[in-house]
């Protein structure tokens, strides 16, 4: 994964949190730009759900510690995240106001970030495996929840429950 892709994946998963984001990240060469129907039984609805929700406990917890470090290196996240959209901007470090010192600091804290971005990619496949679901079933029911209506529909019924019932 190039430098500027794994900047859009912690820009994304540190702003946003989405479990989404992260699962779209992991490669998968094989989903198709338009999704058929795609059946999801009952039991892969609950495990995915499941799954999701762990995942975003990961992402949680990451997203805490990434801001640990931004902050230890001396940037606040409003500043990173405004340097990170300007390079994905193509914008030079000259028109972002940053000295050499900056520029250094924010180059490292961004390598840390990555390392916790892998880490957090290998957990969540981790969980994924860990409840019985193949990676690649896991990313189609993913990808076939954002196009479908009736399957989002029953993802959020499903995560409901299961939120009300922990």
């Amino acid at each position: 994964m190039t430098r500027t892709i794994k900047s859009i994946v912690i820009f994304s998963l540190f702003t946003f949190g989405l479990t989404a984001v992260a699962l779209a990240q992991i490669p998968n060469p094989q989903m198709p730009a338009q999704m058929p129907n795609v059946e999801v039984s009952d039991e892969e609805m609950k495990s995915f759900v499941e799954i999701t929700m762990d995942a975003q406990q990961i992402q949680m917890e990451a997203q805490t510690e990434m801001i640990e470090m931004v902050e230890e290196a001396g940037i606040t996240v409003e500043r990173f995240n405004e340097i990170l959209t300007g390079m994905q901007n193509g914008q030079s470090q000259a028109d972002m106001g940053m000295d050499d010192e900056e520029m250094k600091r924010f180059d490292d804290v961004l390598d840390e970030l990555e390392s916790v971005q892998e880490k957090v990619e290998g957990q969540i496949v981790e969980v994924i495996e860990s409840k019985g679901m193949e990676l690649d079933r896991f990313q189609e029911i993913n990808f076939a929840i954002q196009m479908d209506p009736e399957l989002q529909e029953k993802f959020r019924q499903y995560a409901m429950e299961m939120s009300n019932g922990m």
